[in-house]
């Protein structure tokens, strides 16, 4: 398979997916401690998106999908360097807070069932798409995420970070590989991360 990388990636934001609350509220987090001050982020932002920064948001209300990447992006340019580099950073920052504190029973030592789990649960998180996970040996996994209305290739890059930060909470024994081999965002009919520790 072609490395994604390799390819030009496009977005779709239609603005009728949705993720939950937690999600933004974890990278808004991560925002918060490097940037002090939140106005940089909300001067980038399209009015519509700018009330959502505030912390008068709850875990479970349901945020516009195409928000939450607006506000990514805003919160890269912001920081500064290199942007794939925020983005998987405010992944690893969402599994920590969400999969550390709310959803802290979710997480086991079993890297194979939590990614199971995160299937069957998936629609409680993001009203678009579904994800699969398969088994692929003792220490390696695909996730298949397909039939997004919307994608980005922000949320997918910052799904790596996700992903490399769970296995980490996990303590997965032997050295964390997460790499998106397949994009829908790159003309891909679905996502696909390799997952191995």
């Amino acid at each position: 398979m072609a490395a994604v990388g390799l390819k030009t990636r496009q977005e779709r934001l239609l603005g009728t997916a949705a993720v939950k609350g937690g999600m933004l509220q974890a990278h808004l987090g991560w925002a918060q401690k490097r940037l002090g001050d939140m106005q940089r982020v909300a001067v980038q932002l399209p009015p519509d998106c700018v009330p959502w920064l505030t912390n008068q948001m709850l875990v479970s209300s349901w945020v516009p999908f195409r928000c939450l990447i607006l506000v990514d992006r805003a919160i890269a340019a912001a920081v500064g360097g290199m942007a794939d580099y925020t983005f998987r950073d405010l992944g690893r920052h969402s599994a920590t807070e969400n999969l550390g504190g709310v959803y802290k029973a979710f997480i086991s030592s079993e890297p194979h069932r939590v990614f199971a789990q995160m299937g069957l649960l998936h629609s409680r998180f993001q009203n678009f798409g579904r994800f699969e996970y398969q088994q692929r040996g003792a220490s390696a996994g695909r996730i298949t995420m397909r039939d997004y209305s919307e994608y980005s290739p922000v949320y997918c890059t910052s799904a790596v970070g996700y992903f490399e930060a769970a296995l980490k909470m996990m303590h997965a024994p032997g050295r964390i590989l997460v790499r998106e081999v397949a994009c829908q965002c790159a003309g891909d009919p679905q996502c696909l991360f390799d997952l191995s520790w």
